[in-house]
């Protein structure tokens, strides 16, 4: 029994040091399901955790976080976390949600979830490496799953939310319509987009699409309060904000950080001037590494960690 257990535990260990494949992940859900996570290990005492946007794609295959925000602290620990039901061996969609992605995603998947599977992976890869800090970098959605995870854990050291928006969803969402629609289309979608609220918030289970996403998915964001989350944060927090974005409202996401600073001291707002929510300009030009190198910037005026490179 003991030799058994020396050689999983051998085997755990040869996985933390050289990355997980889902098949090495020990991880399970209170419902059984299994939390597939990846974890590219430097040799560092940081570790990063990155946290995607909201579609349906394996995070393994995304290029934006693995080469470039992966690299914003050089010798850290690099932690992501698969979506529910998502592995490596769905395809990637760079437009949109992957042409196979599972039913059990848009039946399970939402910020809440995704939160409490960063929780659990976070605290068992803690108690096996115990790292000096351990920093989180969320964008989009993935900028209110770590107001979450932080608002939940002492153990966060630094948190960076990137064009995350205002304090509640469904104004994100009148100003996306805003920009996109006329004034009456606009008005006759925002009384259907709210009768459709109304729905959500007074049910307890439906099945339905919309958008990429299932009911989970709408009753925890349109139940979030992404600034009394980020309230209850006392790591240092870096808001970054693009200027010209056109799916949450850069001038929510400035209101609510003007609020933030005026009741604590930890937090940093910083706009992106001329780019859109993707950090590409009006030429279509991917201006990513500028923003990879404000957080590096803001992580060595903090002094977070010990290098940046």
């Amino acid at each position: 029994m003991y030799r058994t257990l020396a050689i999983i535990m051998a085997f755990l260990l040869f996985a933390i040091q050289y990355g997980f494949a889902e098949e090495g992940v020990p991880l399970m859900r209170p419902d059984g399901s299994t939390i597939t996570f990846y974890l590219d290990k430097k040799g560092g005492r940081h570790l990063l955790v990155l946290m995607q946007g909201s579609d349906c794609n394996s995070v393994v295959h995304s290029k934006v976080i693995n080469d470039r925000f992966a690299a914003v602290i050089g010798d850290a620990d690099v932690l992501t976390v698969e979506k529910y039901a998502l592995t490596r061996s769905v395809p990637w969609n760079g437009s949109g949600d992957s042409p196979e992605c599972p039913a059990s995603y848009y039946e399970h998947d939402s910020p809440r979830q995704r939160a409490d599977d960063y929780l659990q992976v976070m605290s068992w890869l803690d108690e096996q490496l115990e790292y000096d800090n351990i920093i989180l970098l969320g964008g989009s959605e993935g900028a209110l799953v770590a107001a979450m995870v932080a608002s939940r854990s002492d153990k966060v050291s630094a948190v960076i939310t990137l064009n995350g928006g205002g304090r509640f969803f469904v104004d994100d969402v009148f100003y996306s319509m805003s920009v996109d629609l006329p004034p009456e289309a606009f008005e006759q979608a925002k009384q259907g987009f709210l009768e459709f609220k109304g729905a959500i918030e007074s049910s307890e289970s439906m099945t339905f699409v919309m958008s990429g996403h299932g009911f989970r998915w709408w009753k925890s964001m349109l139940a979030a309060d992404q600034t009394e989350l980020l309230l209850s944060v006392s790591a240092p927090l870096l808001i970054i904000q693009s200027e010209l974005d056109k799916s949450v409202s850069p001038k929510l996401a400035y209101d609510q950080a003007r609020m933030l600073m005026k009741n604590r001291n930890n937090v940093e707002f910083r706009t992106v001037k001329g780019l859109d929510h993707k950090f590409h300009d009006p030429s279509g030009k991917d201006r990513t590494s500028e923003v990879v190198s404000s957080v590096k910037e803001w992580l060595g005026d903090n002094q977070i960690t010990s290098e940046i490179r």
